[in-house]
């Protein structure tokens, strides 16, 4: 208290008014808080909500009592109970590191590929919210986390939303996650490259019904140009074979309403209805002679380099599709028409 007095006159010599040894040990020593944890630490809408105090836009002060791993620390407070942050598990060296086991992609697609949880922080739009960084940072093409090439396709390009790459990171066509989606859709040889909606409902946003589902693969239904064949077409999962598919032999042609009944040896010309199987990419899938014969059945007989003769335009007389939006139109191109 020697010390305390000795102050005291001091003060009041320049006349300042001391009531207390509070005051004088407020003076000396202002009493140090932790802003977090005001009365509405919880309430998001307060300016006290724990989510505004974070500092550098990182955890690391909420680990300094609440442990590394967020499970209660010296604060004995677990912030994954109540469901608030059943994420945060995340948030661990390596998370940006794609090949890394704690890469955030990998806890995304074991949650089912929900998004919910990183929006809890990351905020509705993914622009950071009010309590975590931005994801357009690496996710910087339109939609953000939610564009359709972050889980399949080329993260690297927007436009390319078809894999490869698989959901399960897979670039080989043996992969039925992978198959024949490039031979399709941008690489056709004797036909024009389809569009996604030809086998799969493309949904309009992520959130979309039937996206985001409990099913562990892609449903395939069939669009209008693929089920204009004969039967109605499908697809097996379990040996990977589409069926009854137009584009595949699944197709007739009618000699009695056709003008060139000189080209029928039977009531119909029809196709093969051929099987290919999706993941079986090696180009013997629609060789020549696969989806209809050659002659196609029902068809007069002739070498394949004589189809150019009625079929001008379309194939020349080496037998090599010139006109690839002619080849399979669902229409008979005769005479150059």
């Amino acid at each position: 208290m020697k010390y305390t007095k000795i102050y005291l006159t001091i003060l009041l010599a320049v006349g300042i008014a001391v009531t207390s040894c509070s005051d004088i040990q407020n003076e000396i020593a202002p009493p140090v808080t932790i802003g977090v944890h005001g009365k509405d630490v919880l309430v998001k809408s307060s300016s006290d909500f724990h989510g505004r105090q974070l500092v550098n836009d990182n955890m690391d002060d909420c680990k300094r009592c609440h442990a590394s791993d967020f499970s209660g620390g010296t604060a004995k407070v677990n912030c994954n109970n109540n469901n608030c942050h059943p994420a945060i598990n995340v948030h661990v060296d390596g998370m940006l590191i794609k090949g890394s086991e704690h890469f955030h992609g990998k806890f995304i697609a074991a949650a089912n590929w929900k998004l919910d949880q990183c929006s809890q922080c990351h905020g509705a739009n993914y622009a950071g919210g009010i309590t975590s960084p931005t994801c357009y940072t690496c996710h910087s093409k339109s939609g953000g986390p939610e564009a359709c090439n972050t889980c399949h396709g080329d993260f690297a390009a927007a436009t390319s939303i078809a894999p490869p790459q698989a959901l399960n990171d897979s670039t080989s066509t043996t992969d039925a996650g992978v198959g024949a989606h490039v031979k399709h859709l941008s690489a056709a040889s004797i036909a024009q490259n389809v569009s996604c909606e030809e086998c799969h409902v493309v949904p309009a946003k992520f959130s979309s019904a039937g996206h985001i589902d409990n099913s562990p693969k892609a449903e395939i239904i069939f669009g209008s140009f693929s089920s204009s064949g004969i039967d109605v077409p499908t697809y097996n999962p379990g040996d990977n074979k589409c069926s009854n598919t137009y584009c595949h032999g699944s197709f007739k042609f009618s000699k009695a309403n056709s003008s060139y009944s000189f080209a029928y040896t039977a009531d119909e010309i029809t196709g093969n209805n051929f099987q290919p199987v999706w993941n079986k990419v090696d180009d013997t899938q629609a060789a020549c002679g696969t989806c209809h014969g050659l002659p196609p059945t029902g068809h007069v007989a002739s070498e394949l380099r004589s189809c150019a003769t009625c079929h001008v335009g379309v194939i020349n007389n080496k037998g090599e599709i010139i006109d690839k939006t002619k080849h399979m139109d669902g229409k008979i191109n005769v005479f150059n028409n």
